[in-house]
Parts: structure tokens; C-alpha cells; sequence
């Protein structure tokens, strides 16, 4: 419920946001400190949605200064602040609120994608084609034709597409294109050629090669850590092809309001360190970037992280562009704003691919397997490692994990884990966490972990999953309603480019309306309030990230990461949510993104 917040209760909250002001005030009279400079700039004149608090709360006015948010309460006591050099800021009735925080996206291996063909979209097979030949027209010989976005099931032809459909492209240029989960994909007889695979190629653990119908010979088609060994041997991208390729992830992460990104999967693309590298040392970002090591390359990456952070404690370092940047928080986890949190496992696939306890009631396109169930990707024994080494260690554990098998798994991992060690601060992450069963929810609150919801699926594909599973697995799909009730911190994300929508307002608008393509409501009792989904991807993302205290709030003393929009996304009709138009985006008191202006 929306309530208008009350006289009173503005002006304790005004009174509590700028005590700390008038704390360091008196401080500096009495000698111990210099004096507060007024604030850089003042924001009224909108709704200001601190998002502190189980409902909705306002300030009539918000001070920043120095990247931190200074004051917030009602504007006549923020404006006793101001400074000739303060500047004022109408929102003219927008709604000022903590920027976005994605819970699970690929900003890295976007720096990939977003240099291929978009697939996104594609009705059909020949339209897929056409998109790939005038992206090859654009890619220079001796490169690669990378493709991503397909998604078979919304295809005319409802599969992938073959080899030798390909071919039709080119018969000599290797062309490789992902699906839109990024755990498919499909290869030309050339890239096949390259890559040396045939028919006695034996399909990996977790991973599998199509075959062609009454053959061992390759279709084309590769599933998950098949198709990840294939994904390894793309070229590395030059310096060059790095900086267009952030420049366009950033642009796209910033214009849908978010001011931290992830990475949960660093090392799904062979020259991922390099990548990473190249962003520290040019400083590439403006937003923050949080990094989980995808684990099978865990070691190496950490090896990398610690090498760079002693590289910037030399004696002869260039302390302009070497040392860590200055951050308003003073968060030395991060250097030059990217942060490597921990370690990522894929304990199942896509959606086709899902890990189950039962079989699918009807199989993926695709799948001839009798009582499928879908598959494991990462092996167990190399997660409870994992969990030995790091648990209390500092650094988070995160799992994909689908089907509510795959969720099974993480959950025994850590129940074993704890009555060895005893339990933890380490918030362990279920990442898309699309089948859990009632049961598995509350084991969830007793781990201290949390739910990640892919949610931006559930228009485009929510038909399609009930087909999948039935009318009984279906209540479980996506279930943050039930995380709300039993007081489990849960959260909203991306999964860009994997997902169907970098926009984490759409996200929002799934999980307040959960409607299908059918116009079906998908499992109503599942639905959430719109504050409770921008919680999820405001102050709740921020405690799954351990930096509550810095991020996810409008509150005095924490970063000024803002986010402008034109309505208030708890006030307009829920199925409006998703047609908010994100007007700038702030970082640490700086604008990184302006609707309109030229980047």
C-alpha cells in the first residue's frame, strides 16, 4: 500500500538523515576536523522514494556531495545546507529513487556480444540467415561470424538450426551463433572442421553434440559444456574491439538505470582475464562491476585478481593510473570499480536443460529421452570443495540453478557444509532459482542464502514452461511471493545478454503482473506489490552483494547512486511498469547516463 508519509514522520526522518551533518559540524568547531562543505547539488520537486523501510516512505529533498548522498528529508531543512556553489535540481515531478542493481548479467561477455549479429527476436530459420549475412558482409576475413539471441521455441521452426542451414551463409568462414540463454549453440561445417570435431567426438560431462538422424556425424547443435568448449576458442578480442565493446555494454547497462553491474561467469569466454585486465588498467567503467569466477577457471582468475592488486602496491606504481580509484565509500574490495565477490557453479542448464528431481512431463524440442530430466552440469564434489575452501573466507558462493534438483544440490552442499564449519555471513546466491519447491524455500532462509529470479521470462516463455512441466511444478516457477512471506531476501536480474531483456524495470513489471503471452496470469498467487519488486532491485540486491551498507538506499551517509524516472513505479498501474522511461542515471553524484543527450 502506498501511504503519503505524515508530517511527523518527515521530520524524524529529516532530523536522523542530517544529524550526521550536524554531527561533523560541531566537530569541526571544536577543532577535531575541517568544516562540511555544502552539498555539490540538491534534488526536489519529485517524489523521492528512499526505499528505506518496509513501505513506501518519501523526502521532499535529497543533498549530495563528495559522491555520498549528504541530507535527506523535507526541503526546508536540506536547504539550510546550500551554498552559493550548491547547484538545484527540479525533478518537475519525476521520481528520484537508489540506482538499479542487477543481481545476475554478464557485462564481460556482453563486451562480446555486443559486437555480433543480434539474433534477438528472430521469427524463423531464414530471417536468422539474413541477419547473419549482412553481419558477415560487416566482419573482416579471417574473423569469425558470431551470432547471439535465437530462441528456438519462439521460432516458426520451433529448433535449432542445423549445420549445413549454416552453411548457407558461408561454406568457408566459420560461423558460430549462441542462443538466447547463451548454454546453446549451433556451429557451420566450417567451425566444425576448425574445431577438429567429428563423429567419434564423445559428448563432455555435462554437454552434449546433436547428431545428424541415423548418424554419429555432427548436426551442428552443442548444449551447455559442449557448447562452453566452443564458446573458449573464440579469438581474443584486440584492445581496440575491448573498448567499443564495454563502451557498448556500459551504455546499455546505464541507460536501463543501473549503477552496478555484474559479471557472473568470468571465464566463459577465453580472454575474459585479459578483458577484465584491460578494464582496470584504462579505467574503462563508470558504474560498478561486482565479478564471480565462473569455477572451473576459479583459480586462475584468482591468481589474476591478487596479481593486480599487488602490481598497484609497487613502490613505483604510477599513482594517476595505477593505484585503486578513489571511491566515495572507501570499498578497497574494488579496484579501478570492479570487484571480484566469488565463485559461480552451473548445476543445470537452460530451461531445456533443467535439472529436475522428476521427469519432464513433455520433453524440449529436440529431446527423444525417455523420462528426461534434464542434466547436471558442474560436478557435486568440485562444489563442496569450493564451499570447504571458501566458506568463511570472504568470498560468496553463487549457483546456477535452474530445476529444483539442481537447487537440491546447492542446498545438501551447503547444509553439509555448515555442520562442518558452523554457519556463516557468506549469503551463498541461487542464481535463477526458476524451480523451487515449498520446502526448499525455508531451507533457503536457514542457509542465509538467496533467490535471484530471472523474471523477465516469464512473458515471453511462461506457456512454454507450463507445457514443460505440468500444472503441479508450475506453482513453483519463480516463486517470490513465497520468499517474501517467509522473510527470505530475494532479488531480481538480468542474466544479460542471456536473458530476454536488459531492463530490470521489465523484470519488475513480471514479477507484479506475471502475464503471458496467452494473456494468462502466470501462478497469481506468486505475484508481488511493486515496492516489494523494487526492493529486489534496490536494497535487497545490495545486501545479496554484501554492500548494504554503502548501496540500495536513500539514506545519509551512503553513495549517491541515483536513478531518475519519469513516473513512480509504485504508483502508476502495475502494467505500466514496464513502459518507465529511465530519464538519468547518477554514479557516485555523476550523471553516466542523460535520456536524449549524445553519448
Amino acid at each position: 500500500m502506498n501511504l503519503p508519509i505524515k508530517p511527523d514522520t518527515a521530520a524524524r526522518i529529516s532530523r536522523y538523515a542530517l544529524s550526521a551533518i550536524a554531527l561533523a559540524v560541531l566537530t569541526a568547531c571544536a577543532g577535531n576536523a575541517p568544516s562540511v562543505s555544502a552539498p555539490d547539488a540538491i534534488y526536489s520537486g519529485g517524489d523521492i522514494l528512499t526505499m528505506a523501510g518496509a513501505t513506501p516512505q518519501y523526502a521532499e529533498a535529497l543533498a549530495i556531495g563528495n559522491g555520498r548522498i549528504l541530507a535527506v528529508g523535507s526541503r526546508a531543512e536540506v536547504m539550510k545546507l546550500a551554498g552559493p556553489n550548491t547547484k538545484q535540481f527540479n525533478l518537475q515531478g519525476q521520481t528520484l529513487m537508489p540506482g538499479f542493481i542487477d543481481a545476475h548479467g554478464h557485462l564481460v561477455y556482453a563486451t562480446h556480444s555486443m559486437l555480433d549479429a543480434d539474433l534477438a527476436g528472430v521469427k524463423n530459420i531464414p530471417e536468422l540467415l539474413e541477419r547473419l549475412k549482412k553481419h558477415a558482409a560487416e566482419t573482416p576475413v579471417g574473423q569469425r561470424i558470431v551470432g547471439m539471441g535465437y530462441r528456438p521455441e519462439q521460432m516458426a521452426e520451433n529448433r535449432h538450426p542445423t549445420a549445413a542451414e549454416l552453411d548457407a551463409v558461408s561454406t568457408t568462414r566459420p560461423i558460430g551463433i549462441s542462443d538466447g540463454s547463451g548454454h546453446h549453440g549451433v556451429m557451420n561445417t566450417a567451425l566444425i572442421n576448425e574445431l577438429k570435431l567429428g563423429a567419434n567426438t564423445p559428448d563432455p560431462e555435462g554437454g552434449f553434440y546433436a547428431r545428424k538422424p541415423g548418424s554419429k556425424e555432427l548436426a551442428g547443435h552443442a548444449a551447455e559444456s559442449a557448447w562452453m568448449s566452443v564458446l573458449a576458442t573464440r579469438a581474443p578480442l584486440t584492445a581496440e574491439q575491448t573498448r567499443t565493446g564495454v563502451g557498448r555494454a556500459v551504455a546499455l547497462w546505464t541507460e536501463n538505470g543501473m549503477t552496478t553491474a555484474a559479471e557472473l561467469g568470468l571465464g566463459l569466454s577465453g580472454d575474459d582475464i585479459p578483458i577484465a585486465q584491460t578494464i582496470i588498467n584504462e579505467q574503462l567503467l563508470p558504474i560498478d562491476l561486482v565479478v564471480f569466477a565462473k569455477a572451473a577457471s576459479a583459480d586462475r582468475i584468482i591468481d589474476a585478481a591478487y596479481q593486480i592488486v599487488q602490481d598497484r602496491k609497487k613502490p613505483n606504481a604510477d599513482t594517476a593510473t595505477e593505484l585503486l580509484a578513489v571511491r566515495s565509500d572507501l570499498d578497497k574490495r574494488y579496484v579501478n570499480r570492479v570487484r571480484l565477490a566469488g565463485v559461480k557453479f552451473w548445476l543445470d542448464g537452460s530451461i531445456e536443460t533443467m535439472f529436475m528431481s522428476q521427469p519432464f512431463t513433455t520433453n524440449p524440442p529436440g529431446v527423444t529421452t525417455a523420462n528426461y530430466k534434464g542434466m547436471r552440469v558442474d560436478p557435486q564434489e568440485q562444489l563442496e570443495a569450493a564451499l570447504d575452501k571458501h566458506w568463511k573466507a570472504g568470498r560468496q558462493i553463487a549457483a546456477h540453478a535452474i530445476g529444483d534438483e539442481a537447487n537440491e544440490q546447492f542446498l545438501l552442499a551447503l547444509e553439509g557444509v555448515i555442520r562442518k564449519k558452523g554457519m556463516s555471513d557468506d549469503r551463498p546466491i541461487f542464481q535463477h532459482a526458476q524451480f523451487l519447491r515449498p520446502d526448499q524455500l525455508s531451507r533457503i532462509r536457514a542457509v542465509g542464502g538467496t533467490p535471484s529470479f530471472t523474471a523477465g521470462g516469464l512473458f515471453p516463455m511462461g506457456d512454454y514452461i507450463s507445457g514443460l512441466v505440468g500444472p503441479e511444478r508450475v506453482n513453483w516457477v519463480g516463486a517470490a511471493a513465497s520468499a517474501q512471506k517467509l522473510g527470505v531476501n530475494w532479488t531480481l536480474n538480468t542474466d544479460w545478454p542471456a536473458g530476454v531483456s536488459p531492463s530490470l524495470l521489465f523484470a519488475a513489471w513480471n514479477v507484479v503482473n506475471r502475464t503471458t503471452k496467452s494473456g494468462k496470469v502466470f501462478v497469481p498467487a506468486e505475484r508481488v506489490s511493486a515496492y516489494e519488486a523494487m526492493k529486489s532491485i534496490t536494497i535487497n540486491a545490495a545486501y545479496q552483494y554484501r554492500e548494504e551498507t554503502s548501496k540500495g538506499t536513500l539514506e545519509a551517509g551512503k553513495l549517491a547512486d541515483l536513478v531518475i524516472l519519469d513516473r513512480n513505479p509504485v504508483k502508476v498501474d502495475p502494467m505500466a511498469i514496464k513502459d518507465i522511461k529511465v530519464m538519468q542515471t547518477i554514479k557516485e553524484g555523476s550523471a553516466v547516463y542523460t535520456r536524449g543527450a549524445a553519448r
